[in-house]
């Protein structure tokens, strides 16, 4: 029997979080559990083993009033039965919250960061000591990219337990569509995302008005909605009410955030993705913009910003990327590929190779295998876990 990794997160699956789904689904030598607060589209996702943790119902609330931060003895009981070998919390926000549960199965620790909680919530009040507290507890940290790497470190997180470790895609269930643009059809543009300050939408909102202006034929197919993030809803209206003041109307396409089989659909009907990431005014930036690495692997050529570790994601074709806050600049990566209507098709090769070699689901998943494997073999004197692995799980 494959040792049990659990996995802790707020949302499984979240509109938004599909690459979760896929990560653990490839995962090697180990079988995910997940352990979410909420568990939402599941018809859509089915294969991995998943429990909801409501720790805000009365007993848990109560159980925590009287004993302090200890688990729940039910929760603690049922947990114990599938004998995890370790526990894996994502987002620094959840595991800010799973104390209790690793002290109380004693088991290794793996915490990974993905934007937010690396770039915004630092500077909460209180929150600097949260981190110092994981850091002391967790075994490893895995940020997206070196960029965050560097700020972890920054934050204060011991270096010898940064690990960087990429988030693949599965390239073979994407598969390559040609990109190339009829001379009667515009240039189909895609955005897709949360009405974010940190997801730079005003900038292509502007980007597409200066190529309209000049005659370019182009049209935007914007996926999204607000989200209940404090300013979403202000960076939606802003959006909206620039569309109207260009009169963009006619070459924009709103879309409600779409099942993934949807998007990738729309995705294979358009040219070029564009992401316009920026660093918002509260610190808040991205880990790496996943639906990029989604793209790429069906051939979609990318125009996207210089910003956080988007670079890493771009390997050999960073230089590619543009400032952020640079609407003429962003303008000018578009346009491109209505003068060089042949980059079409060129850049999308070249971007399906890189999503090939670079950023595969299967390697991805391995070398998270293999980060669990070191942990796991600090902590019981064992150098990797066989596929029986009993013998290398800690005992709760």
């Amino acid at each position: 029997m494959k040792p049990v990794a659990l996995q802790r997160c707020d949302r499984f699956v979240g509109r938004t979080m599909n690459w979760m789904y896929d990560h653990l689904r490839a995962l090697p030598r180990y079988r995910p559990l997940v352990i979410a607060d909420q568990l939402e589209n599941r018809e859509e996702f089915p294969e991995l083993d998943a429990w909801r943790w409501n720790r805000e119902s009365l007993p848990r609330r109560v159980w925590r009033k009287a004993l302090g931060p200890r688990l729940f003895p039910p929760d603690l009981h049922r947990l114990r039965r599938r004998n995890p070998a370790l526990l894996h919390s994502h987002f620094g926000y959840v595991a800010t919250g799973d104390h209790a549960l690793r002290r109380s199965l004693e088991i290794p620790w793996v915490v990974g960061f993905y934007g937010a909680d690396v770039y915004e919530l630092p500077s909460s009040p209180g929150w600097r000591s949260r981190l110092d507290r994981i850091f002391d507890e967790a075994a490893r940290v895995l940020p997206l990219g070196p960029r965050m790497g560097e700020r972890l470190r920054e934050l204060g997180c011991p270096p010898e337990k940064v690990v960087v470790h990429n988030l693949g895609v599965d390239v073979d269930a994407l598969a390559y569509v040609r990109r190339a643009r009829r001379e009667d059809e515009p240039l189909r543009l895609l955005f897709a995302g949360t009405f974010r300050e940190k997801k730079g939408i005003p900038d292509l909102i502007e980007a597409l008005h200066l190529l309209h202006s000049d005659g370019v034929p182009i049209h935007l197919d914007l996926v999204g909605e607000a989200a209940s993030k404090p300013g979403d809803a202000q960076v939606r209206d802003h959006v909206l009410e620039r569309i109207e003041r260009w009169g963009l109307e006619d070459i924009v396409t709103r879309h409600p955030f779409l099942p993934f089989d949807d998007l990738v659909a729309l995705g294979r009907r358009c040219h070029v993705l564009v992401t316009p990431s920026v660093t918002a005014a509260s610190g808040d930036s991205e880990g790496t913009v996943f639906i990029i690495q989604q793209m790429m692997a069906t051939g979609m050529p990318v125009v996207a910003t210089r910003h956080a570790d988007i670079p890493h994601t771009f390997g050999p074709m960073a230089d590619r990327l543009v400032g952020e806050r640079d609407p003429a600049a962003l303008a000018g990566a578009i346009r491109r590929y209505v003068d060089e209507p042949d980059a079409l098709t060129e850049d999308g090769l070249l971007f399906r190779s890189h999503a090939e070699t670079s950023l595969d689901i299967r390697v991805a998943a391995e070398a998270l295998a293999d980060i669990y494997d070191e942990v796991l073999g600090r902590a019981t004197g064992s150098e990797r876990i066989s596929d029986t692995g009993s013998e290398a799980r800690l005992q709760s």
